[in-house]
């Protein structure tokens, strides 16, 4: 008698646990799929085509690694800031650097010395994009001409307050 209720326990716990793990098997195969459309959707969105399956399936895992890298940054609440999917959502880091150049500078460590004259009753906080003083963000590519991108935003900004 108690080896049949034993042999009916491991049974049930046999078969609940298939069941918890074929669950798991589903679920992380939903994620997945989801992931593979958003890639997709990313594709038509930004006109990304690849030369061959073994490019598309490496680009997929660069993609899915952002994708879950910017999801979990937005998770934390402490931040001032989010982060989203873009163009170069397919690039690694060092890709990412490489295309558009990016290397470290070395900045002066002397500092200019500046005073700001008659502040009084200043705002604790001031988002300049409620102001509409601010315009979105351009994307230069690789044209190498952040200065002039820079300046036209600048100018833009203070046409607006000033007018």
């Amino acid at each position: 008698m108690a080896s049949k209720f034993l042999y009916q326990c491991t049974c049930f716990a046999l078969v609940f646990i298939m069941g918890a793990l074929a669950s798991q098997a589903t679920s992380r195969s939903l994620q997945e799929t989801s992931m593979y459309e958003r890639h997709e959707q990313w594709m038509a969105k930004f006109g990304r085509v690849y030369k061959d399956s073994d490019e598309r399936d490496n680009r997929f895992k660069i993609f899915k690694e952002n994708v879950e890298t910017i999801e979990s940054f937005n998770k934390a609440a402490n931040k001032p800031y989010k982060l989203g999917v873009n163009q170069f959502a397919d690039l690694t880091n060092e890709e990412f650097k490489a295309r558009n150049k990016l290397k470290r500078r070395v900045c002066s460590t002397e500092a200019i010395s500046f005073m700001y004259e008659n502040v009084t009753a200043l705002p604790a906080t001031m988002d300049w994009r409620k102001k509409g003083a601010v315009t979105p963000i351009k994307d230069q590519g690789q044209c190498g001409s952040c200065w002039a991108f820079s300046a036209v935003a600048a100018t833009e900004g203070i046409t607006k307050l000033k007018t």
